[in-house]
């Protein structure tokens, strides 16, 4: 072979390497560089983690995610003493297919949650109670909704038994057993007592079995829980050592309390006037219960029916003159009544029959009512003091007494018991100085008595008297009613040293007048 014929050999020896070498080029250099992006391109299914709404990152796990919460939160497992801790409630974990994204560690995702919410939001197993508040109408009328509240307990039972603790505050435990194992006791003819006909809850209350955060206030104990349930707080109340010679009656008063408020707040007592010893502590917390407690009774019981005064004018004797003509007697009767209580407190009583056991006569009185003098009602008052008189119809009973209820004064006595329309009388001579309405008071009059004393008659359903009309004990004024801020019939009777509302002071009419 020449030298021509290796050459042309040689170049087509390269010319075919050349072409091997160009046309594998694109399944041999860049081999490496494609996987790779195929790699990335590839889908894979990932989960992505949500807190409130807002993406945290991706995760490969969400089983890892849950171990790893559960690890780190062995505190929260020892303090509850459960068995697992879960994510936060307002977590979301959700599987998608996706390509070229950043994976990150159940610990990064974890310390996350923590640096945005905290620990105290993982959450454990138990229950939440959603006890809804109500309507409630102010004694100016303003009408407002008590709040809604959020309860969490572990165990459902810890609520049940905080209910039962805070009802039995209100109710005998005895009667509230007898009335759920529908094994209360009829009343014989003739016989005294008080039969439970319902009980419920007005507020609407959700129980829920779900996860709750564990750092919310997770109560754990019966006592806890009644303590809130009653009161409204878990704060410690106030306490009172008592002293050589107290009373129930005495300490209750002293500390705004009625004596109904001290004995639920105080279990251990039964009635006003259980002993005390000195150096005993009692408590003095203001109770504001969570939920309203509605009771409705059917009572029957012996009630005085007080004789009244029926007086004979002689104009020819000077006011302030009487003599008896007929003495009288108190009656007795067996009453029947309906009453509702919400948290204890008698809201509305309406009488449901009256069966005569020893008849009421009534006392006879002439009495003088030739004036001195002739009658201006801004100076004087041109008939005398003379006795007192009952305002209402008997028999009769005090749903709220003269003192101090929740947190406030009541400045005279709810008398109740009486029927719709029933005669208002005053209960001495005097001068109508106030004869109007309000929406607190409803119907009322303030009657002025000789030696600085004034007598207020509120929630009427009509009124007789006028400004300046003068009046004599036993003359009727109005009628009964519910009207202003009233929840059932009765009459609010008050009793002041000075004009009410304007420097006046409030006297208990029981002591003062009715003594």
């Amino acid at each position: 072979m020449n030298k021509k014929q290796i050459l042309i050999t040689i170049i087509a020896f390269l010319l075919s390497l050349a072409i091997v070498f160009v046309g594998k080029t694109p399944n041999t250099v860049p081999a490496k560089i494609l996987g790779i992006y195929q790699q990335a391109n590839t889908p894979r299914q990932l989960y992505r983690v949500y807190l409130a709404g807002k993406s945290i990152g991706v995760i490969e796990s969400e089983q890892e995610l849950a171990e790893y919460i559960d690890f780190k939160q062995q505190q929260l497992k020892e303090k509850y003493k459960v068995d697992k801790v879960y994510a936060p409630n307002d977590l979301d974990v959700i599987k998608e297919i996706t390509y070229n994204e950043t994976i990150l560690s159940v610990e990064d995702i974890y310390q996350k949650i923590e640096d945005i919410m905290g620990s105290s939001s993982f959450t454990v197993d138990g229950y939440e109670i959603k006890i809804n508040g109500i309507e409630k109408t102010s004694e100016d009328g303003t009408k407002t909704k008590t709040p809604d509240v959020t309860i969490y307990v572990l165990d459902k039972d810890i609520f049940t038994n905080s209910v039962r603790k805070t009802v039995t505050a209100f109710i005998d435990s005895d009667q509230y057993d007898a009335y759920l194992n529908d094994t209360q006791k009829e009343l014989a003819e003739n016989e005294e007592g008080t039969i439970i006909e319902n009980i419920n809850i007005e507020n609407n209350i959700v129980i829920k079995q779900t996860r709750i955060p564990a750092g919310g206030m997770i109560y754990q104990t019966e006592e806890e829980l009644s303590k809130y349930l009653l009161f409204g707080t878990t704060k410690e109340q106030e306490s009172y050592i008592v002293q050589a010679g107290d009373t129930i009656e005495e300490i209750s008063y002293n500390n705004k309390l009625s004596t109904e408020e001290f004995l639920i707040a105080n279990t251990n007592f039964k009635t006003s006037q259980d002993l005390l010893y000195p150096g005993q502590e009692v408590k003095l917390g203001l109770i504001s219960p969570v939920f309203d407690l509605v009771e409705l009774q059917h009572v029957v019981s012996r009630k005085v029916e007080y004789m009244g005064t029926i007086y004979q004018n002689d104009d020819t004797q000077y006011v302030g003159y009487e003599k008896v003509i007929q003495e009288g007697q108190d009656g007795l009767n067996l009453v029947t009544e309906k009453r509702q209580l919400v948290n204890g407190e008698i809201k509305d009583i309406v009488p449901a029959g009256s069966e005569e056991i020893i008849p009421m006569v009534n006392k006879i009185v002439s009495r003088g009512t030739k004036q001195y003098q002739v009658y201006n009602p801004n100076i004087d008052v041109p008939v005398g003091i003379g006795s007192w008189v009952w305002p209402t119809v008997t028999p009769y009973t005090i749903s709220s007494p003269y003192g101090w209820r929740w947190g406030k004064l009541h400045e005279g006595l709810d008398i109740s018991s009486i029927a719709y329309g029933s005669p208002i009388k005053a209960a001495n001579n005097g001068v109508v100085v106030e004869s109007s309405y309000t929406d607190t008071n409803g119907n009322y009059i303030i009657i002025k008595h000789s030696n600085g004393y004034y007598t207020m008659y509120a929630h009427m359903a009509s009124r007789t008297k006028r400004y300046g009309d003068v009046v004599m004990a036993n003359d009727q004024i109005g009628t009964a009613g519910r009207s202003g801020f009233a929840s059932g019939v009765h009459l609010h009777f008050g009793l002041y040293n000075g004009y009410p509302f304007r420097g006046g002071v409030a006297l208990n009419p029981y002591a003062t007048i009715f003594r």
